[in-house]
């Protein structure tokens, strides 16, 4: 019923065509069969006991429209030759020990193209329709060039500056008050 070949070296297949595996019949790498790849004609399964690990001195290539998924395929990783999807019925955790990278010039989109954050490797602009900062506890501005200023279409309408600890509030538009209102 079982066919044995022992080797106490290496044992080597030399062929000179396809080997063929029938459907729904595997290759089983240990002996309680946990470890194994079988396919049923449509989809060819991988099974462990324990983790997969693969190595290989060059690239895996995925075809493009062809993903990675996870669980049911609600998590999935895809390429379409161009973009990178990256794709979750729920949230995407990311960790890292170290900085994530983006590089200058190439923002993180948020929804459509109107909400962007992006660094040219010495300024970060943060673009939006509107822009809400909201903190549980307080909100520093810390600008060691000594002023924050306020704009409307790139004019400067008001200043804060620090001159010698000195904290001067200035209007930026010539001949223009500060005006403080209550409703």
């Amino acid at each position: 019923t079982d066919l044995t070949i022992a080797s106490s070296a290496k044992l080597n297949l030399t062929a000179t065509s396809d080997v063929h595996i029938p459907q729904n019949v595997g290759l089983v790498f240990d002996a309680n069969g946990s470890e194994k790849i079988e396919s049923n004609d449509t989809d060819l399964t991988i099974n462990a006991g324990a983790d997969i690990n693969l190595t290989a001195v060059g690239d895996v290539n995925i075809p493009s429209g062809v993903g990675v998924t996870f669980g049911n395929d609600g998590e999935k990783i895809e390429g379409d030759g161009t973009d990178l999807t990256i794709a979750s019925s729920a949230k995407i955790n990311l960790t890292a020990t170290s900085d994530i990278h983006v590089p200058n010039n190439v923002g993180i989109v948020f929804g459509g193209d109107s909400e962007k954050i992006e660094g040219d490797g010495t300024d970060l602009t943060i673009s939006a329709n509107n822009l809400t900062v909201d903190a549980a506890a307080d909100i520093n501005l810390d600008a060691d060039g000594a002023d924050v200023n306020i704009k409307d279409g790139g004019t400067t309408i008001l200043s804060f500056t620090n001159s010698s600890s000195d904290a001067v509030v200035t209007a930026g538009v010539q001949d223009k008050d500060i005006i403080f209102k209550g409703d």
